[in-house]
């Protein structure tokens, strides 16, 4: 089976790269060794790969060590790295993506992308000292990083390509510029890829209940159990939006327990267009950004949320 996959992987990289090649920088692991471990915050973890600092020529890098480098898994994420750079142009300029590959005794196990002085999106939602106003419009930059993606994939050649594990840790923030960066894309929808894992994306999460618009993937090589759409990804977006009000994860809460804050919500006068983009995640009716109606969010109604609710 995996020799079929990759061989569908190979025909699919010469139909859309054609003869783009990665750059491929060779280490040792003793090189590797000496390298700076990357400090991530306290409540950030990272499950799939070491982190460290890497100067190369110069550049500020990370370099991205991965824990599985063989099997289905790691094909795919080698055709996703290739497929990112052999479409760079197509992609925003905050879009983290990786620029070399790297081989350690002479097997590919790690990539190399740009060094971002960025916080993650979850330290910044948590920190009292930015203000209820500051952290919507970083909320608000996320819908519009979307909508930018939306007309990537109808104005290019670029037409499967979405975020897919959308949530506040793979978001980096540049507090001066107010800026925010997307990481993680060596686990983006791109190309005809596979779909990968996303953390609100699994058979415990909020949209098992609707398996009509969210569906579930269940051939043999799969490797996410939902396939990554448009749909999944303003699903994830607005999971981000709701985890900041709710002040928990609300994508682990049932269908009563998320209809009962919704309710709360509208109670204390949060908007009717607001709360049915919130509403129609759990729906068949196709997901809305909900990007125009955030401004709408008074810091009474979000203090009002995260404070009141489960009192």
């Amino acid at each position: 089976m995996i020799f079929a996959f990759l061989e569908h992987l190979c025909y699919n990289r010469r139909q859309i790269e054609g003869d783009v090649v990665m750059q491929i920088i060779n280490m040792s692991k003793t090189k590797l060794n000496s390298l700076e471990p990357l400090v991530l915050p306290k409540d950030v973890t990272s499950t799939e790969c070491e982190l460290y600092k890497y100067h190369y020529y110069g550049k500020e890098k990370i370099l991205k060590k991965l824990y599985l480098t063989n099997g289905i898994i790691f094909a795919n994420k080698l055709y996703t790295i290739e497929a990112l750079n052999s479409n760079k142009n197509n992609i925003p300029s905050n879009f983290i993506i990786p620029d070399s590959l790297v081989s350690i005794n002479k097997q590919i196990e790690a990539f190399t992308m740009k060094y971002i002085k960025g916080i993650n999106l979850s330290v910044v939602l948590k920190e009292p000292k930015i203000t209820y106003e500051e952290k919507i419009n970083y909320l608000k930059i996320i819908g519009r990083i979307l909508e930018q993606m939306k007309n990537i994939r109808k104005y290019t050649e670029l037409k499967d390509f979405y975020i897919g594990d959308i949530h506040e840790d793979n978001f980096l923030v540049d507090i001066e510029k107010q800026e925010i960066f997307v990481a993680d894309l060596d686990s983006c929808k791109i190309a005809d890829n596979k779909s990968f894992p996303g953390r609100y994306l699994t058979t415990t999460s909020i949209l098992k209940y609707n398996e009509i618009k969210y569906q579930k993937l269940d051939e043999p090589d799969r490797v996410a159990d939902y396939k990554i759409t448009e749909d999944t990804d303003i699903y994830c977006y607005i999971i981000m939006i709701l985890n900041y009000l709710y002040d928990g994860r609300v994508d682990k809460l049932s269908i009563e327990e998320f209809y009962r804050f919704i309710n709360y919500l509208d109670d204390i006068g949060v908007d009717k267009e607001l709360i049915e983009c919130f509403e129609r995640i759990v729906i068949s009716s196709p997901n809305e950004n909900p990007i125009n109606y955030l401004d709408t969010l008074s810091p009474k109604q979000i203090a009002g949320a995260r404070r009141l609710y489960k009192k």
